[in-house]
């Protein structure tokens, strides 16, 4: 069975990288998507998710953005019988696109089980953690059940995990009592006619879009496919020009760098949108002509913004109260920390509206560990009544450094830092200092420097300037560095109580479990905890420097056991053993006799790259850890 699903980037994929300047960074990056589903995507669609939004198509072949839920907004409407396969038994109502696609199955039969009409693409989002998938492949078989209920089989012929970086987070409830009412539908919306002023605030009150989208293909190389996305912001970040009030303007935030929903559009120029509220259960459906625009053009269409699609509407649909999951009474959305300021539109009269924020981070001093390893100490400022910032052990901050180095100059190529062209100068790092139960004045981060990376960089040479000490030497710093918290994040962090942990860390992966030994430390001998911690790295000695000040303060009731692994025959650590406390090394990777010899009531929690994560997690499943007791953390 092979794992990988194209043969390569299609052309619309290869034009729009071209011109974002990402195409070197990301040439073999088509490879990550698999032409099956690994388990824990089969277990994610079939066991979290009350929705889906997957894209269908019209007879005329313009793609549209449905959405497939269970009769009753219920967990575990969607069947995995095998991992290229997902059954779905779905409700449709009336004006819900698919509707028409079913019916269009039912009425054809299966002679037209090859045809572009019946391809579909979509995403799976859990919306309480942040979590999502996608699938993509062509509907192999539709049955009638009920008037309204649908069993439909989608074969999976691309699957890959995505990036969960502008996610709000909600908690969603079945909510069975709908009463799906078609209030507008205009198929095709004549060339002069604009948009319901109540259906333009829907879109303007929106803080997340679905995206449809379809390449056709001109070559047996690159096969027809749908597309499925998500683009989501702060409320208003999607625009509708006042001129006309049926252009929709989307800004492209800052991703993967795969851009393969502009890659169809590109290729297309169609898409599909639709927005639901999680309040109500309206729904609205839009299809249109759709073009990417980037660099100057786009700074025409939107204040400080290299990168836009605009999408001409062409055909819409709006149903009120037809969403069985609505968001639960007493909750409000928690906003994803890297969503951007709101941006207008030239257009608008609200085009200079601003923001601010409540904390800023101003850099105080650094040390520097290695070539290209440093921790960097900020002072928290806040604005006069803020609200106090608080830090989970292992959590995350994300600081927008725009005012200190500008925004980027537009290039067509930048082939060296690709992410340089439409660099919104928000980063986030993994807070390797511990601020329990406490208002952070201050905190730390433990990075390493990126290479070409715009802020890592100018972070790195502010630093080698400032003084010409020497490698473990507080360097200081005046006021020169100043960047707008944006927020914390992450549900990646250490709980209180009674601990049973293993830690996996990948290099540079430690940071979280820093913060984590630092809180251990700190809480003091009250509950017995017992801590195992692999680590992977080429910097033995700096990485249990880096971790001693926690160990020494540790009270005995927490036992610690920290095996390291490293290729660096060579490599020694100075550290003395106690009866709470073991530390070692081993040479070569983490293998499978390792985890063969841990207990299985652990609760583990893994940080690295890709593919260090993936090879931990396939090792621990292989010795019976479940995966519901593995957490895992991302690079973003």
């Amino acid at each position: 069975m092979t794992t990988t699903a194209l043969h390569g980037w299609h052309p619309g994929e290869i034009t729009i990288q071209r011109k974002l300047g990402f195409d070197k960074a990301v040439t073999n990056s088509w490879s990550h998507i698999r032409d099956f589903m690994p388990d824990q995507h089969r277990l994610f669609y079939t066991s979290n998710l009350p929705f889906i939004p997957i894209t269908t198509l019209d007879e005329e072949g313009r793609p549209w953005a449905s959405i497939v839920a269970g009769t009753a907004g219920e967990l575990g409407f969607v069947k995995s019988p095998d991992s290229r396969t997902l059954s779905i038994h779905t409700r449709l109502w009336e004006g819900d696109p698919f509707l028409n696609t079913a019916k269009a199955w039912i009425d054809q039969g299966h002679q037209k089980v090859l045809s572009e009409r019946f391809l579909t693409a979509g995403i799976g989002i859990e919306l309480s953690t942040r979590r999502r998938n996608k699938f993509a492949g062509p509907i192999r078989s539709v049955q009638r059940l009920t008037d309204s209920d649908y069993q439909i089989n989608v074969e999976v012929i691309e699957a890959m995990g995505n990036c969960p970086k502008y996610i709000n987070v909600r908690k969603l409830l079945p909510n069975p009592n709908t009463r799906p009412e078609v209030v507008y539908q205009h198929q095709h919306l004549a060339p002069q006619l604009r948009l319901p002023e109540e259906v333009i605030q829907f879109i303007l009150d929106a803080d997340t879009v679905f995206i449809g989208s379809i390449y056709k293909s001109k070559s047996l190389e690159f096969p027809s496919h749908a597309g499925m996305n998500a683009r989501s912001g702060l409320p208003g970040f999607i625009r509708v020009s006042p001129s006309d009030g049926r252009t929709i303007v989307i800004p492209d935030y800052s991703g993967n760098r795969f851009v393969s929903s502009l890659g169809n559009i590109e290729s297309s120029g169609l898409v599909g949108l639709t927005i639901m509220s999680f309040t109500t259960g309206d729904i609205l459906y839009l299809t249109g002509t759709a073009k990417n625009v980037v660099g100057p053009p786009a700074l025409k269409i939107m204040v400080r913004h290299s990168s836009v699609t605009s999408v001409n509407v062409t055909g819409f649909t709006f149903v009120r109260d037809a969403f069985p999951v609505r968001q639960q009474a007493g909750t409000s959305p928690e906003r994803s920390p890297y969503s951007p300021k709101v941006k207008y539109l030239l257009e608008e009269a609200g085009s200079k509206i601003g923001g601010s924020q409540q904390h800023r981070a101003l850099l105080e001093e650094a040390v520097q560990l290695s070539s290209d390893l440093a921790v960097f100490k900020f002072k928290v400022k806040s604005t006069p009544g803020a609200d106090d910032l608080k830090i989970r052990p292992g959590q995350a901050i994300v600081l927008d450094f725009m005012d200190w180095i500008g925004p980027p100059q537009y290039q067509h190529m930048a082939n060296s830092t690709p992410g340089s062209i439409n660099d919104d100068r928000v980063r986030t790092w993994t807070v390797s200092s511990a601020h329990e139960n406490e208002k952070a004045t201050r905190f730390e981060l433990t990075m390493r420097e990126a290479k070409g990376g715009t802020v890592t960089g100018a972070l790195f040479d502010l630093m080698r300037k400032a003084s010409s000490k020497g490698l473990g030497q507080s360097v200081s710093f005046g006021v020169l560095v100043s960047a707008e918290i944006v927020g914390i994040t992450g549900d990646f962090f250490m709980g209180p109580g009674n601990l049973n942990m293993l830690l996996v860390a990948g290099g540079i992966g430690i940071t979280p479990f820093l913060a984590m030994l630092s809180a251990l430390a700190e809480r003091g001998s009250n509950d017995e905890k017992d801590v195992v911690l692999a680590l992977a790295t080429r910097e033995p000695q700096i990485m249990m420097d880096l971790m001693k000040p926690a160990l020494e303060n540790m009270p005995t009731t927490v036992k610690i056991k920290i095996t390291i692994f490293t290729n660096d025959s060579g490599a020694d650590i100075s550290y003395r053993n106690t009866p709470s406390q073991k530390v070692s090394i081993s040479r070569g990777r983490i293998d499978f006799k390792y985890w063969k010899g841990l207990s299985k009531e652990k609760e583990v929690f893994i940080c690295g790259p890709k593919g260090f994560g993936d090879s931990a997690i396939e090792g621990l499943q292989a010795v019976g850890f479940p995966l519901t007791q593995i957490h895992r953390e991302g690079f973003y």
